[in-house]
């Protein structure tokens, strides 16, 4: 009986302790309030952080795309007909002028017959000139005259052609440009459609590039454009758009832009990859942020925005980045101060103390 009694009593005190740490803020006589105080001391003090407005700026909408340079006119130079590459009248790299000898090819042949025909055709003459006299003295009739003339015609139609054939065999620049690589030596057999070398003008480089159709409103020729190559990363080329295409593509939804580029210093070289930015419009009353102030996840985008000074969480959407500023589409408003420094520090709804950057709405850039 007695172990059940002391046993009974060991559970009383457990309960009593149990309910005493349990209830100990409720009860003053063991410190209750004294407790409480020694809490609220320990809160956290308010958060120093460094925030931004959001403002609006005048932002121009620019459109990017790829495009690929090309020569202006270029062409393979190769011979009409098959012959004995005689003389090679040019250097690789070499700028020449329209109508420039390239390649003289051996003619000799040629040149014989065109001797032959002119022969010929000067016998011709003489008989013709001879009946023509004849026949004012009536000693000849007009249908041998016509016979003899028709002869002489025939004559000069056949020099013509050997002319024009020896005129096959020699190689002159169709426009004016800059000369590549010789691909023959002298002695060699071409053949028709045998390169010997290329020609390029690339006084102005075409570039041709496309575009969502979704734009085709907004973009129309002389409209002026930046064009950047890897090759020259810290060069813009200036050009303007020359033709859209009548078409628009039924696979990709594209329209082809040909804009054209002045490439005096011959920089740009065909088939060279640029990035072109063209800007279509300009959104006089865009809403801008600091890009600092922006966390993205895989839930989206979101800022801290300060109200009542406390850091509160609100999802945004963006639309274009502009050199350390994004767009806002929706989420904010003008004048709303948003945290650009300290946000790893902050949770929603912390208590926070904000000081207001230095205003950057006038250094948004556009490139």
């Amino acid at each position: 009986m007695k172990k059940t009694q002391q046993f009974a009593i060991i559970l009383v005190v457990v309960a009593l302790g149990y309910a005493g740490w349990h209830f100990k803020s409720d009860l003053p006589f063991i410190g209750g309030e004294q407790v409480a105080a020694a809490s609220k001391s320990r809160e956290r003090p308010p958060q120093g952080v460094i925030v931004s407005e959001v403002f609006r700026k005048e932002l121009p909408r620019i459109i990017t795309a790829v495009g690929t340079a090309k020569a202006n006119e270029a062409v393979d130079i190769t011979s009409k007909v098959s012959g004995i590459i005689k003389t090679l009248n040019f250097s690789e790299g070499q700028e020449i002028t329209r109508g420039t000898t390239l390649v003289q090819l051996d003619d000799a042949e040629f040149r014989a017959n065109l001797t032959e025909s002119e022969a010929e055709r000067d016998n011709r003459q003489k008989l013709y000139d001879r009946a023509l006299k004849l026949y004012e003295t009536r000693n000849v009739p007009k249908a041998q005259v016509d016979l003899l003339l028709s002869e002489l015609l025939a004559s000069e139609a056949k020099i013509a052609a050997d002319k024009a054939r020896i005129n096959d065999y020699v190689i002159k620049a169709p426009f004016p440009g800059v000369l590549g690589f010789r691909e023959v030596s002298v002695g060699s057999l071409v053949k028709p459609g045998d390169v010997i070398t290329t020609l390029d003008d690339m006084e102005l480089i075409k570039i041709d590039f496309d575009l969502p159709e979704r734009i085709l409103a907004e973009i129309r020729p002389d409209q002026e454009f930046e064009a950047i190559s890897v090759a020259y990363p810290d060069r813009v080329f200036e050009g303007v758009v020359g033709i859209i295409a009548t078409r628009v593509d039924e696979v990709t939804r594209a329209v082809r832009v040909r804009g054209f580029v002045p490439n005096e210093e011959g920089l740009l070289k065909p088939g060279m990859f640029l990035s072109i930015r063209l800007q279509v419009s300009i959104d006089t009353d865009a809403l801008m942020a600091s890009e600092e102030a922006v966390v993205t996840t895989i839930n989206g985008h979101h800022v801290y925005a300060i109200i009542d000074n406390k850091a509160v969480r609100t999802p945004i959407e963006i639309g274009r980045r502009i050199r350390g500023f994004v767009e806002i589409v929706n989420g904010l408003d003008e004048n709303d101060r948003i945290i650009i420094e300290g946000l790893q520090k902050v949770k929603d709804g912390s208590p926070v103390l904000p000081t207001l950057a230095a205003s950057k709405s006038e250094t948004v850039s556009t490139q």
